[in-house]
């Protein structure tokens, strides 16, 4: 007797297995299973940590906690882009970078998102899609992780602004030799900068580890959004997503609100608070172009909140438990027969034609195409707001950091609430996929229109002696930092930018202005005087504030900025709706 028939079966002649009643056909190698559907007994939709499932652990495996923890791991995301976009004008004083590296910097990020984004969409779906979140993460942590080492590797430099010589017009030492023009450098030179003949291969070395980290922060981060959204998808009934989704976007400002005060904290402290006494602190005034704050504390506090948003995700199932009730209730109510063929793992070739397939279905589909203009233009608002929002009030309204952050603050509440709106507009009145278009159309028809608005407000140039401007008694072509007035000064070629405001006319620094008297406060301020360059005048520190137009124009872009991401952020859930709804008929 064979060894099949030593097996004992029922009375339907079928071997006993568990849950499982299974018999071997004698005309192929199919075996047909009789399952019973018992979901609780399957620990591949069980919350498990490797081999064990713990009842009291299943009480999170719902999609509400999912969604939960997503909105944690997109907040700590965006926290940490954010905050790499507030302090990037540090990064650049202390690593003595041009606006080239530095953007090249911010959009690395975005860059690495777009090249992986196809592929780790397509492949993990198929697979364990909590893991592949979680794998992410880790990655994005390290990424953040390695923008410190430029500060670990930076050896400490004396503050040179505690004790260096004043930049101040030397009448009697005429033009300075490059030995002096370098020796001036080096005491006027900020706490962290290399020395001249070292900043080239310092700066490149630097550049090279935030760029490294900036590339697997954009690699870790890219399975989290298109791989959650499907996983809360298949979790609830479709009129609920949009909700839920709206949900997500909430870490969008949130986040950013984190980043911006995160940044506008650790810029108020000392660069190497870490290695010396506050009393060995530069005597500064923060606003100072010299100062340099902890640009590198943030990043160490996004990569433990990243570390920390990814060990949940080890837990979840590979299927949501909703999705395998809802499939289970479309089928048969107690048993299903089957026939199981054996599993035979897909070749690369394999792998890869079906992922050229996909993408040549919805790259031939015109739907599908303006779908994707439509969420890539509202992402490169965002992106861009987010990266260059600091800098854009900064530079064009005469705002200082600190200013700049706290209109960011002001302005994200607006955003949360708009989110809020547009989700519940689709769960109230249930939007299929062709009403959540039209929705989102009609609300992104004024954000188009006020941007369009924004490019005729700003203001006008700032005088700048010798820059824009000549010097008082110079020629009207005649545009140059030396003139008459500093001629016999011995300004150095490369200086520190420490404005002075004369007349309403900004200059370079006291050398510029031709001051040859300066006192020190109480406060470490500088006061300056006897400034050959315009002697009658009242000297100010800083560059010269904006006038009260400028000021009105500041508030009105602030207006059209708000109206243009409010309305934008009503549809963003519409758009994501449209999309998971149009990209299921095309499959």
């Amino acid at each position: 007797m064979d060894e099949d028939s030593k097996l004992k079966t029922n009375k339907d002649g079928v071997l006993p297995s568990g849950n499982v009643l299974r018999t071997v056909s004698t005309r192929s190698d199919a075996v047909l299973m009789k399952e019973k559907k018992d979901d609780d007994n399957d620990d591949d939709a069980k919350c498990v940590c490797d081999s064990c499932t713990p009842s009291w652990l299943q009480c999170f495996k719902g999609v509400k906690f999912f969604t939960f923890v997503t909105l944690f791991a997109l907040l700590s995301k965006v926290f940490a882009s954010t905050y790499f976009g507030a302090v990037v004008s540090t990064l650049e004083r202390q690593f003595n970078m041009d606006s080239v590296k530095s953007g090249v910097l911010l959009v690395i990020n975005d860059m690495m998102d777009f090249i992986f984004v196809i592929f780790i969409t397509h492949f993990g779906h198929s697979g364990h899609r909590p893991r592949w979140i979680a794998t992410g993460l880790f990655m994005a942590a390290m990424g953040c992780f390695l923008c410190i080492v430029p500060h670990i590797m930076t050896e400490y430099v004396p503050p040179g602004g505690k004790n260096a010589e004043p930049s101040l017009c030397s009448s009697n030492t005429g033009l300075p030799t490059k030995q002096n023009m370098t020796a001036m450098y080096e005491n006027e030179m900020p706490a962290g900068i290399m020395e001249e003949t070292e900043g080239l291969q310092s700066m490149w070395s630097n550049v090279f580890w935030l760029m490294l980290g900036q590339i697997l922060i954009g690699i870790g981060n890219t399975p989290l959004k298109p791989l959650g959204t499907t996983y809360i998808d298949d979790s609830v009934e479709d009129h609920k997503t949009g909700f839920y989704v709206a949900m997500l976007f909430l870490a969008t400002p949130i986040g950013a609100i984190i980043g911006y005060f995160t940044s506008f904290m650790s810029l108020r402290v000392y660069v190497d608070f870490d290695r010396i006494s506050m009393e060995e602190w530069p005597q500064i005034a923060q606003s100072d172009p010299r100062w340099i704050g902890a640009w590198w504390f943030g990043f160490a506090v996004a990569s433990a909140l990243l570390a920390v948003s990814a060990i949940p995700f080890l837990l979840f199932p590979k299927e949501p438990i909703e999705c395998r009730k809802k499939r289970t209730n479309s089928e048969a109510p107690a048993m299903d027969i089957r026939v199981v063929k054996p599993k035979r793992k897909k070749s690369v070739m394999e792998l890869i034609k079906g992922l050229l397939q996909a993408l040549k279905r919805m790259a031939t589909n015109p739907a599908m195409v303006f779908i994707c203009l439509s969420s890539s233009s509202g992402s490169a608002a965002y992106a861009v707001s987010g990266a260059f929002g600091i800098k854009y009030f900064v530079d064009e309204f005469g705002k200082s950091n600190s200013s700049a952050s706290l209109v960011g603050i002001a302005i994200l509440p607006v955003l949360i609430l708009a989110y809020l709106i547009g989700g519940y507009v689709i769960k109230r009145w249930k939007l299929n996929a062709k009403q959540c278009a039209l929705f989102g159309f009609f609300v992104d028809a004024p954000s188009c229109l006020m941007y369009f608005f924004l490019l005729f407000v700003g203001c006008p140039n700032s005088d700048v002696a010798g820059v824009t401007v000549p010097y008082t008694g110079g020629l009207p072509g005649n545009v140059s930092l030396i003139a008459e007035c500093n001629n016999q000064c011995g300004c150095p070629e490369i200086y520190n930018y420490e404005p002075l405001c004369i007349n309403n006319v900004t200059f370079m620094s006291p050398c510029h202005a031709g001051c040859t008297v300066m006192e020190k406060q109480q406060n470490s301020q500088k006061m300056y005087s006897n400034c050959t360059c315009d002697p009658d005048a009242l000297v100010q520190n800083g560059a010269c504030p904006v006038d009260d137009v400028c000021n009105t124009n500041f508030m009105l872009a602030v207006l059209l900025i708000i109206i243009a991401l409010g309305t934008s952020s009503l549809g963003r859930s519409a758009d994501i709706i449209v999309t998971l709804r149009y990209v299921g008929i095309i499959k």
